[in-house]
């Protein structure tokens, strides 16, 4: 039978609990407005009721557990958009940031100064004799490169930017991942002894969305309650208590900039970055080795395209000062780049542009798939280049200095193309002194014409394309087939030494490496020396940092090449009507699109990805709502509800003291009962 003692236990439990349940109740309503609270609760169970008569007798009420209402199912959701957010955030903030270089907006960007430029050009066509036209031409141009200067400048600048700041959130990175070590360490140790680590778990959800926003995470909980986190495509960065740190590791195939390394016990860290999908480490990653890069690779192609075209006119006309064949723009150099994994020992000991006519402003890649073969890709478009073979130099022919050819002296040639020998091949000429040529086209054309008629060649299906390039005034030669064996050689003839075909140089996309080996291929020529090794890449390509360093490199407005002959000069013009022409000419580099295409395609493509990047954040930002509300409506705290329970624990909570002093009362007139 119950006793009175009894009854002042049941008073004591409901005491208790109603006590625990209004304690937890205010530590709701105090955080109603802590960010990654969750609601709690506290879980009442009846006690254990003991036997008695006429049946088992209640003995109150007990608090078994404090409840913390969370959906991990709206929880992963809430940590997957801020992985988007994190990403989108940064390509939206870097992309329009980016678009402010182009100063367009107010008339202070490269097409303004393209187009003056170009102005320019017309108004010394039209007084061709006048040096006052000349020297603005020449401003103009400077502006035009200064111009150009900045952007790459600020481009480099912005790169630099970006790439502390990956450095800075790999910091980051490792400062959260060590708090949710720490977290799962107290939330072990506190929930192993049976208590209820809600607070720890709310911080550490916390944590953990934090980390999310910079790289992309999945969870797996222990039954323990600690928490492993995977990066990157399974990356542990925390296992219980135990950190992997990322590293900031600088790549020299990349400038020096930094990738995210990731150890796994070797003597180098393993990079990671190609794994990274999402968060603010991906965007930056991307943003800054390629939106940025491509932007630096589209104004050094747009500068170059630029500087070699105008160059290759402006070489073949007249100045006021009687001087030819000079470079209104520093030229396109050649740039060569030995990957740090190679394991040979190939040197690259020259690289020369040996026809600028030829140049395509791709990315090529010598590669050596043993010690004695290699191939030349071109990386831009994938396909193998065509083999080809580049004379020397050779005084250009001209109305004043034409290049004759005389029947039987200096008129044939032998070829092969492809391994087929041609036969004697004779070129129109005459007697002494000979059948003139005026131009390096026709020169070109006629030698082109004889090789491809040649019945040998013919029967075989073997075909050339010939060009003079009148920058480096070399005669080109290469097969029309596109097989990596195609290759031209020029094997005899009593023309080779006037046509400068002597010592030219034959090379086949692919073949049999021996050093020192000069491999020429779309007007570029780079020699190379030394053992090679199964493996070994070399890039090449003759833009690289033209916008940086593109100048104008005449200084006298009397040398601006204006006449088309010498004897035009001063009122000659047509020179510079064709230059004037460049700005309507299409150029295959630019996507066969003009000067000012290339430039308008390039800030087009920027606004693009910075607008969509910015609907993109939107709609994300809007998801992120819509979680936080479901989450709200299960972990939320509702201001109400809590006033209700309030309410009703504090009627409990007097009840119980209500109980108290009956019972107290009941025991007291048991003491005053007398024998």
């Amino acid at each position: 039978m119950i006793g009175l003692t009894s009854l002042f236990d049941i008073a004591r439990s409901a005491l208790t609990t109603s006590q625990q349940a209004l304690a937890v109740i205010g530590h709701n309503v105090a955080n109603v407005n802590t960010p990654g609270y969750s609601r709690q609760e506290t879980v009442l169970t009846e006690r254990p009721p003991l036997n008695g008569q006429p049946g088992m007798v209640g003995t109150g009420v007990q608090a078994t557990s404090i409840r913390r209402y969370t959906d991990q199912f709206i929880n992963r959701q809430l940590t997957t958009v801020q992985q988007n957010l994190g990403r989108l955030s940064v390509s939206r903030e870097e992309l329009f940031r980016l678009q402010n270089l182009f100063g367009d907006s107010n008339n202070q960007g490269i097409a303004a100064r393209m187009n003056d430029f170009f102005r320019g050009l017309q108004d010394v066509s039209t007084n061709p004799d006048g040096l006052a036209a000349r020297s603005v031409l020449l401003a103009n141009a400077r502006q035009l490169a200064s111009s150009v200067n900045q952007v790459s400048s600020d481009l480099i600048a912005a790169r630099q930017s970006l790439n502390f700041q990956v450095e800075q959130t790999v910091t980051e990175i490792n400062s959260l991942s060590k708090q949710i070590a720490e977290l799962n360490n107290q939330i072990v140790a506190a929930e192993v002894t049976g208590q209820s680590a809600n607070g720890l778990r709310d911080q550490r959800e916390l944590v953990l969305n934090e980390l999310a926003t910079r790289i992309d995470i999945t969870t797996v909980e222990s039954g323990t309650g600690a928490l492993t986190v995977f990066a990157a495509r399974g990356q542990i960065l925390v296992e219980g208590t135990s950190v992997r740190q990322l590293n900031a590791v600088e790549d020299p195939d990349n400038d020096g900039l930094f990738t995210v390394g990731y150890s796994t016990g070797g003597t180098r860290p393993l990079s990671i970055a190609p794994l990274i999908s999402n968060g603010r480490l991906r965007s930056l990653l991307d943003v800054r080795d390629t939106t940025v890069r491509d932007l630096e690779v589209s104004f050094d192609r747009l500068s170059a395209t630029l500087a070699n075209a105008v160059n290759s006119i402006h070489r073949q006309g007249y100045g006021l000062d009687g001087s030819t064949g000079l470079d209104f723009f520093g030229p396109p150099t050649v740039s060569t780049r030995a990957m740090t994994a190679n394991q040979g020992a190939v040197t690259i000991n020259s690289s020369v542009i040996t026809a600028n006519s030829l140049l395509t402003f791709h990315d090529y890649e010598i590669r050596f798939s043993s010690g004695s073969a290699y191939s030349i890709v071109d990386a831009t478009t994938g396909a193998t280049i065509r083999g080809n073979y580049t004379g020397t130099s050779i005084t250009p022919p001209s109305s004043d200095n034409p290049l004759s050819i005389v029947t039987g002296t200096n008129d044939t040639l032998t070829v092969t193309v492809d391994g087929v020998a041609s036969g004697t091949i004779t070129l129109a000429g005459a007697a002494s002194p000979g059948l003139s040529y005026t131009s390096g086209t026709a020169l070109a054309q006629e030698v082109q014409n004889k090789i491809n008629a040649d019945a040998t060649l013919q029967a075989a299906g073997k075909t050339v394309a010939v060009t003079y390039d009148t920058t480096t005034n070399r005669l080109v030669i290469a097969s029309n087939d596109t097989t990596a064996s195609s290759a031209v050689s020029v094997t005899g003839g009593t023309a080779r030494t006037s046509f400068g075909l002597i010592a030219g140089t034959s090379t086949q996309a692919s073949g049999t490496y021996t050093s020192p080996a000069t491999l020429t291929f779309d007007g570029l020529s780079v020699t190379l020396t030394g053992a090679a090794a199964a493996g070994d890449v070399f890039e090449v390509d003759s833009y690289n940092h033209t916008a940086r360093d593109l100048a104008v490199a005449l200084t006298n407005p009397s040398s601006v090449a204006a006449a088309s002959t010498r004897a035009g000069v001063p009122g000659n013009n047509t020179n510079l009507l064709s230059l004037v022409a460049l700005q309507q000419r299409r150029f295959a580099s630019l996507d066969n699109g003009t000067l000012n295409d290339g430039y308008r395609a390039i800030a087009a493509e920027l606004g693009v990805a910075a607008q969509t990047a910015d609907r993109e954040k939107e709609a994300k930002e809007i998801l992120k709502d819509q979680i936080e509300t479901l989450r709200a409506q299960v972990s939320g705290v509702s201001m109400d509800e809590e006033l209700v329970n309030l309410l009703k624990f504090q009627r409990g909570f007097e009840a119980a003291s209500r109980l108290v002093r009956i019972t107290d009362e009941m025991f007291q007139t048991l003491l005053s009962i007398k024998p």
